[in-house]
């Protein structure tokens, strides 16, 4: 499923289930939780730092139109947020519009470059702003970020998260997008079963992972791993590895290496020692991990609410959390997705505009809101201290919070989202018993750099 497909469903999950939280995103980069309705009257440690603004010839503030895909809970925080921002930048006025679905946002934008009346600025896909890149409609930022009068000073740069910010090698490497809000790939695990196994602790290496796989499962009935074939699965399993999904200029491929092979080899040695099964529908391995049939899940950190609610409903799984994925690094490795912000070209003033309304949506006020009101990620390491009570009353949430700074992030080219379809392909292959993990991996190596060149 695609991580736009995934916030479809999140959404409509959220009202379904009438529980403040949203579905697991799992996989172009995939997407955040909605666990409030308002920008909460605390948590806010820190103004927003003053900028200069514009007026126009008539006295009116200029206008600055941002397109999003936050809807429901999501949309009401981040209208809250403009509206704080309106009112302590007179100068400037920020109208966020929803424009659907991310795939409807980037048909909308597309169409509205194509007529010469782009928005200001707009949340996307690292892939779609690749796109728009090559279109010629966004700005690097790089000069706006280093600008003495609105730019980020050093301290923030050090403050901020580097996952945060998005290079685009293709591009010269250059900054076109950046991100208020990322959630995280994570591994779910069942500590009920894993005791009864004889293990004291969550697996911290893929060696000790699959010992206890080989320990735990007794199908058909009881099963290690339900997976999700999902490109964002694949690409945190490999860079535990060491592996790499590019070459450092993002013109080729890197994952058909040792580190992708092993990598498939572990997905087919699951499968051929029958002790994972693939997901049948949408969230059933939510619901068989609830049930104690599964030992491990991967997925998002979004997903945290919805387990949460599946276990105490169930009331089966006692004892169960939440680690970094198994690796062979030095550090731990997790993926950090979601969509970010990047501004188009209009002129000059305007793109300096948009980018300060981008910089309050980066500073300390703005991002311990937004997490308060949706369970993303901040995107500065300075937050935390406003999150206290926060943590407290969501403690899986902090735990993860302290992953952010082992964060990656999956390559910001056009291809990459049907790359991403080539790998997931790859998985159900090898899963399945059609192809060995050599041929699966070769494939789907050979498909990507066929995407790549045609860019």
């Amino acid at each position: 499923m695609s991580a736009r497909k995934w916030f479809t469903v999140t959404i409509t999950l959220l009202l379904v289930v009438s529980v403040a939280a949203c579905a697991p995103a799992a996989t172009a980069t995939p997407t955040p939780t909605g666990v409030g309705t308002s920008i909460p009257a605390t948590g806010a440690t820190q103004a927003p730092s003053a900028a200069p603004t514009t007026v126009s010839a008539g006295g009116a503030p200029v206008v600055i139109n941002f397109w999003h895909g936050q809807s429901q809970s999501q949309q009401t925080a981040l209208n809250a947020l403009v509206a704080q921002f309106n009112a302590t930048h007179p100068g400037i006025k920020v109208v966020a519009t929803y424009q659907g679905t991310y795939s409807d946002l980037y048909n909308k934008v597309t169409a509205a470059v194509a007529a010469g009346s782009p928005p200001d600025l707009a949340i996307a896909y690292q892939n779609d702003v690749a796109n728009y890149i090559k279109d010629g409609a966004v700005i690097p930022l790089n000069s706006l970020m280093s600008d003495p009068q609105i730019g980020f000073s050093s301290a923030d740069l050090q403050d901020i998260y580097p996952a945060f910010i998005d290079h685009y090698p293709q591009f010269g490497n250059q900054v076109y997008s950046i991100a208020f809000m990322r959630s995280m790939e994570v591994m779910y695990y069942n500590m009920d079963l894993l005791k009864a196994a004889g293990f004291n602790q969550p697996p911290t290496t893929w060696t000790e992972f699959m010992n206890m796989c080989a320990a735990v499962s007794k199908p058909p009935t009881t099963y290690c791993y339900e997976m999700n074939t999902d490109a964002s699965r694949f690409s945190n399993w490999l860079w535990s590895r060491g592996g790499s999904l590019l070459s450092p200029d993002g013109k080729t491929v890197a994952f058909n290496s040792l580190e992708g092979l092993a990598t498939m080899n572990f997905i087919n040695d699951l499968f051929t020692k029958k002790e994972a099964i693939v997901i049948g529908k949408a969230f059933q391995d939510q619901t068989d991990f609830s049930l104690g049939k599964i030992a491990f899940t991967f997925g998002s950190t979004a997903g945290l609410p919805f387990y949460q609610q599946s276990i105490q409903q169930a009331g089966v799984v006692k004892d169960w959390g939440i680690a970094p994925d198994p690796h062979s690094t030095p550090n731990p490795v997790v993926d950090l997705y979601g969509p970010s912000v990047t501004i188009f070209k209009t002129t000059t003033q305007r793109e300096r505009d948009a980018f300060v309304f981008l910089k309050y949506l980066m500073g300390t006020q703005a991002d311990s809101a937004w997490v308060e009101a949706t369970s993303y990620f901040p995107a500065r390491q300075s937050t935390r201290s406003s999150l206290t009570s926060f943590i407290q009353a969501n403690p899986l949430y902090g735990q993860a919070l302290g992953w952010v700074q082992y964060g990656k992030t999956e390559p910001t080219i056009a291809a990459w989202n049907p790359i991403r379809g080539y790998i997931a392909d790859a998985m159900t292959a090898v899963a399945n018993g059609k192809e060995t993990p050599s041929q699966a991996l070769n494939d789907a190596a050979s498909k990507a750099n066929q995407a790549i060149a045609s860019q």
